[in-house]
């Protein structure tokens, strides 16, 4: 990607300002990094044209009851990988996965909306899919540190 080696330390600054807050006003922005508003909103648009910045989202809690969080460690076949990968981005809800170095195979992260709903994802989905061994399952009691919270 051509933008990525165009990009200098005022282009970094702007991204860090907008993954900390991505509605921050460009003004504000401009005031954070030494520039104009109208330096900001270039640099801004270019970014976007070239693909560093993919888009705007938010992070949101949809209901009130907490979601229960697990980990779910696969050994694949790794003749079947991307077959594999892409079946598991299919399914609703497994929200992260990682493709894990050496034998470490993948790491899921999955959320349900209660403990009753954990073994029907396992049977009738993860475990469904061809090349798949679930070596561990583990819930998640507490988090530390994640990028949202």
């Amino acid at each position: 990607m051509e933008v990525v080696k165009k990009m200098d330390p005022i282009d970094i600054r702007i991204l860090e300002e907008l993954k900390d807050n991505s509605r921050k006003s460009f003004n504000d922005i401009a005031e954070s990094v030494g520039r104009t508003e109208a330096t900001v909103r270039r640099r801004v648009n270019h970014l976007k044209e070239g693909g560093v910045i993919k888009r705007f989202t938010i992070v949101y809690e949809a209901d009130s009851k907490p979601k229960i969080k697990a980990t779910v460690k696969i050994e694949p076949d790794f003749k079947r990988i991307k077959e594999i990968c892409a079946a598991l981005s299919k399914i609703e809800e497994v929200t992260d996965i990682w493709r894990l170095s050496g034998d470490c195979g993948i790491f899921l992260k999955v959320e349900i909306d209660s403990i009753e709903k954990f073994n029907p994802l396992i049977e009738t989905k993860i475990s469904q899919i061809d090349g798949i061994s679930i070596k561990e399952t583990c819930f998640i009691t507490q988090e530390i540190k994640s990028k949202f919270l």
